[in-house]
């Protein structure tokens, strides 16, 4: 850890941060990278979206900036990439996290994160309403 100015406040790394959440998301991620030093990409099942939202909250990262939707008609499959940050830790702030999953494209079903991140209620309505993904709790 870095520290500055005269109170001794720590400030964390960008990889750091990454190894913090790499170890808090372990057996759950099926791929983690650190694209750059404050871009993180964590690839995960459909089925383990909820745990992984309430894991990533309890680390800090409070709130969806997007929801994106990316349809792949031939690979038969829709995207979907939730864009998290923090509001609430100036650390954590710097940092997207990029949250991947896939859903079958004939049964596009995914729980909703909106019990962990409220913010994204809208985001997900509008990949519902665009691409047809039906989000189980919304």
């Amino acid at each position: 850890m870095r520290k500055y100015g005269n109170g001794g406040h720590h400030i964390q790394s960008p990889e750091a941060i990454s190894s913090q959440i790499s170890e808090a998301l372990k057996g759950l991620a099926a791929d983690f990278v650190l694209v750059a030093p404050n871009f993180l990409e964590v690839t995960v099942e459909a089925s383990k979206i909820t745990e992984v939202a309430q894991k990533l909250y309890a680390i800090g990262l409070d709130h969806v900036k997007s929801v994106t939707g990316i349809d792949y008609p031939l690979e038969k499959k829709i995207d979907i990439l939730y864009h998290v940050s923090a509001h609430d830790n100036l650390e954590l702030s710097k940092i997207i996290l990029e949250l991947k999953t896939s859903v079958d494209r004939a049964d596009a079903r995914i729980n909703t994160v909106t019990e962990t991140w409220p913010s994204a209620e809208y985001r997900e309505r509008e990949t519902a309403e665009y691409l047809g993904v039906t989000f189980e709790g919304l």
